[in-house]
């Protein structure tokens, strides 16, 4: 949910007491919580993509993985397309570690190894999903994505369709 913080006091107890204003209706969840102990989350907004930007870049990687040959499955297109336009990067992992880390990330390859202080060490490629990319991220790999497409002879929606996909993306 969408707010902004208004106030911040502290009480006689040293508790920190912060006042937030939210954008919807949150009276009944207020109801139901009231008076009992709650995890808390504070970060700061970003606009989100949108749906139907997320199912036109899904549509586009499917005629892509189409007509490839030898044709690829979606999956492994979703995987070429993150890594030419996805969001990521190299973190190193103690190797004994590995199976832990490696868990928490849908799309990673390894990229090498090393030892520091003797402790051995993987070298990992992440990529963030795309569900979880903002208006700007989902842009870029969009972009890439239709620049594939076009480049490959597959039609795609005009770049007034496609902009109206970005102008979605401020709504959410």
């Amino acid at each position: 949910m969408k707010g902004r913080l208004k106030d911040l006091t502290i009480g006689l107890g040293g508790e920190q007491n912060i006042t937030i204003s939210v954008a919807g209706d949150f009276r009944d969840e207020y109801r139901k919580l009231k008076d009992m102990d709650v995890d808390v989350v504070i970060r700061k907004h970003r606009k989100l993509r949108s749906l139907d930007a997320n199912a036109y870049a899904w549509l586009l990687i499917g005629k892509i993985a189409d007509i490839i040959r030898p044709p690829l499955d979606k999956n492994t297109c979703y995987m070429m397309m993150l890594q030419r336009y996805g969001q990521g990067g190299v973190i190193s992992v103690q190797t004994d570690k590995l199976d832990g880390v490696t868990r928490a990330f849908d799309y990673w390859e390894p990229r090498g190894t090393g030892t520091v202080n003797g402790k051995d060490f993987t070298h990992l490629h992440v990529w963030v999903g795309s569900s979880k990319y903002d208006a700007r991220e989902m842009s870029v790999f969009i972009d890439g994505i239709v620049q594939e497409a076009r480049d490959l002879g597959i039609d795609t929606d005009t770049p007034e369709q496609i902009a109206r996909f970005m102008a979605q993306w401020g709504e959410k």
